[in-house]
């Protein structure tokens, strides 16, 4: 597989199968294998920025009950299609990744 680099990935916008806008690539989850570093998911949308900026439990505290939490998808590695890395897209819809989480 081809390397990309995450700096070019960050802030891209995904696409569904069927074309239709699914969130921004917000943060990228890794694990260290050996001397590389293995993606093993990507979290989509403004849930993820919260996350990735470590401001989760800000936000929770400052907006409480009242505001609903940031709609955030995560994503196996294998089910983003990275080969125009500038056009992200996805594999499966949302509802066959949620049922293979399942």
């Amino acid at each position: 597989m081809a390397e990309v680099r995450l700096e070019h990935l960050i802030g891209r916008r995904v696409l569904d199968t069927r074309g239709r806008a699914i969130g921004r690539i917000e943060e990228v989850r890794a694990e260290r294998r050996g001397g590389e570093w293995i993606v093993q998911e990507y979290v989509l949308g403004a849930g993820g920025l919260v996350e990735r900026l470590a401001a989760g439990a800000i936000v929770t505290s400052l907006l409480g009950r009242w505001a609903p939490e940031p709609e955030r998808h995560t994503v196996p590695w294998d089910a983003l299609d990275l080969s125009d890395p500038e056009r992200p897209r996805l594999t499966k819809t949302l509802t066959e990744l949620r049922h293979r989480a399942a």
